[in-house]
């Protein structure tokens, strides 16, 4: 069965150039389009797509209200803006109901690959209610503390563009939530940013207040929701994996825009779970209590209750958002990095070392199942005789000493 797309604009010679841009990818994609955005929903009653691309600007319905309308009534479908239109209003109210943004013109190659990832990312599951669950999510909560944190460095006269970063690097939500706006196209930049800091000198930091204190694009974790669930403890480990895959970079000899990568890959591996937690709050209760009934690693109980790993959940939800190749791949394997292919990167060695090193220093509970390190994995590139260096530079970063 063909996979199907519906494009809708309000300008019939732009629908009219994506036929012809795309007549070659026929055989393999079913392609609808539709003039506005209630033309679209009328469609969609008849015609369930696995993808829509929409106009901002559209009169009656504009690009916003018609994807949150998708949002809400086909949960499944993933959502995608492609306008000419900068206007910040446009780009900050798409944010959320966007799973990620191209500008016009848009080159047919830029438009064709970004399709074929979005279709690819089925592979990664199948689950169809799964898939439709997560498809729906539009941000990550964010720690309470950190995000009073940030506000009130916002609200500051004197406020600071580095230390912005700094606290948005030390939170899963806000850092994938900002990365995924900076990296669209909107802003047309030549290469992808991993950095936080640099992310926040593009967005500039009245874009930024507008989008933390205005437009809600984050919401706080409400703790009281998940006992038991150690939510400063998810992200001291996140944090500290972060930190140790760029320690470890550095050791290899990485440029800085590798260990930026090898950073956000440790901030963010884990942001399945917090999804999971979410969408599906009893059954993830039961992936705990099995965990801890039957001493295995969480991944495990995962597997078991429900079909599908936290990793996987987080690398789809990036691939969704936009998030580079690497960055997704690192994500969704960063326990099994024998699955990344046969040469994987370093985003995705150095994410599993680093995971299974912070869990091996970092004792919570001896008791607790360990997170083995897959040796042979890294001897087939060389590395397994720098675990020891590895080893020691983490402890070293992780008891306060000097990265």
């Amino acid at each position: 069965m063909r996979q199907r797309i519906l494009f809708v604009d309000d300008e019939p010679q732009l629908l009219n150039g994506l036929r012809r841009m795309l007549w070659d990818k026929r055989e393999i994609w079913e392609m609808f389009f539709a003039g506005s955005g209630p033309e679209a929903l009328d469609l969609l009653e008849e015609v369930p797509v696995d993808v829509v691309v929409s106009d901002v600007r559209m009169p009656g319905m504009d690009g916003p209200e018609f994807l949150e309308a998708v949002r809400h009534r086909w949960p499944g479908t993933v959502r995608i803006i492609l306008s000419g239109h900068s206007d910040r209003e446009y780009v900050l109210r798409s944010v959320r109901p966007a799973h990620q943004f191209l500008s016009k013109p848009c080159a047919p190659e830029e438009l064709k690959s970004t399709l074929t990832r979005v279709l690819r990312l089925g592979e990664i599951f199948t689950d169809e209610r799964l898939r439709r669950a997560v498809t729906r999510i539009d941000n990550l909560p964010v720690l309470p503390s950190v995000f009073a944190e940030l506000t009130d460095e916002l609200r500051s006269p004197n406020a600071s563009v580095k230390t912005m970063g700094e606290i948005i690097s030390r939170d899963i939500g806000l850092a994938t939530g900002i990365l995924k706006l900076v990296n669209s196209s909107f802003f047309g930049l030549p290469h992808r940013v991993s950095s936080t800091e640099q992310a926040v000198t593009l967005l500039g930091i009245e874009t930024l207040r507008a989008l933390v204190l205005s437009h809600y694009l984050f919401s706080r974790f409400d703790t009281r929701r998940y006992p038991g669930f150690g939510l400063e403890h998810l992200w001291n480990h996140s944090l500290g994996v972060a930190r140790c895959a760029r320690a470890m970079a550095t050791l290899e000899g990485a440029d800085k825009v590798d260990k930026d990568v090898c950073f956000m890959v440790g901030l963010v591996h884990d942001m399945g779970k917090l999804v999971l937690s979410e969408l599906f709050r009893d059954d993830y209760a039961r992936v705990l209590a099995e965990a801890g009934a039957r001493n295995i690693p969480i991944r495990d109980a995962e597997m078991d209750v429900l079909g599908v790993s936290h990793a996987e959940i987080g690398g789809y939800l990036l691939g969704l958002w936009g998030f580079e190749e690497v960055v997704v791949l690192a994500v969704a394997r960063h326990h099994e990095p024998e699955r990344a292919g046969a040469s994987p990167s370093l985003a995705v060695l150095l994410a599993h070392a680093a995971n299974a090193l912070e869990h091996e220093i970092v004792v919570l509970n001896p008791h607790y199942a360990p997170h083995p390190l897959h040796v042979d994995v890294l001897a087939a590139r060389g590395l397994a005789e720098r675990i020891p260096v590895w080893r020691e530079v983490c402890r070293n970063l992780l008891r306060g000493e000097a990265e």
